[in-house]
């Protein structure tokens, strides 16, 4: 298959003072093997140099800066912006494994909405011995929602609507959930297509009670809907 033949996929970087570990997730985009990739960076406000380091990747990086007004807002834009027929949102301290994006659009072939691989976490190499014993990671993979580990249909967000600009860090959990309650075709697979690097600064970790507020408003929100079913 050929970059003629095959489907546009926009992998989608948000970043926010993300320059020091940037680099090495677009190698890792830039890796791929899959034929036709669009990697849209869209920035966040940051302060740091995350916009001259997306744009040293190459032309085959589109950065687009902008004010700071949050994750969710940064996933729209994205969306709004990347031209692919299927779209896959990346943390920009995250990396795909080789041939992420060849999987999950082997599934895609299968017409779901949504396919949704696993992810493995890794403790940053760079975290000083001391700082990096701090955090645990677990042995087995995990099952993702939406960055890094989930392709979408872009009719799936015609479908469901954008993220919920207001809901904070749990933006991406809640649109899933809304999505999959809505009658979402959603795939989930065994394969590991993403390393989450832990170094202490990742935004699940550093805002544990507005994720863990978050997480409780969208189960009692799933709870709720099934209810209102029976």
């Amino acid at each position: 298959m050929d970059g003629h033949d095959a489907a546009l996929v926009s992998v989608i970087i948000p970043t926010f003072n993300a320059a020091r570990y940037l680099g090495e997730t677009l190698d890792s985009v830039l890796l791929q093997d899959w034929p036709a990739i669009e990697i849209l960076v869209c920035d966040d406000g940051s302060s740091d140099h995350s916009i001259k380091v997306a744009r040293s990747a190459g032309e085959r990086v589109r950065v687009d800066p902008g004010e700071h007004r949050g994750l969710a807002a940064t996933r729209n834009r994205g969306i709004r912006l990347s031209r692919g027929e299927m779209l896959l949102h990346l943390d920009a301290d995250d990396v795909l494994k080789p041939g992420a994006i060849s999987i999950l659009m082997g599934w895609m072939a299968g017409g779901h909405d949504m396919v949704v691989g696993k992810f493995a976490n890794f403790i940053s190499p760079d975290l000083p011995p001391e700082v990096a014993s701090r955090y645990s990671v677990p042995a087995l993979p995990q099952s993702g929602h939406l960055s890094g580990t989930t392709l979408i249909r872009r009719s799936a967000f015609q479908t469901f609507g954008l993220l919920d600009e207001e809901s904070g860090v749990g933006a991406d959990m809640a649109w899933c959930a809304n999505a999959e309650k809505n009658g979402a075709d959603i795939k989930r697979i065994d394969d590991v297509v993403k390393r989450r690097r832990i170094h202490g600064g990742n935004m699940s970790l550093g805002n544990r009670e507005e994720w863990a507020a978050s997480a409780l408003r969208t189960v009692r929100a799933a709870l709720q809907q099934r209810r209102s079913k029976e």
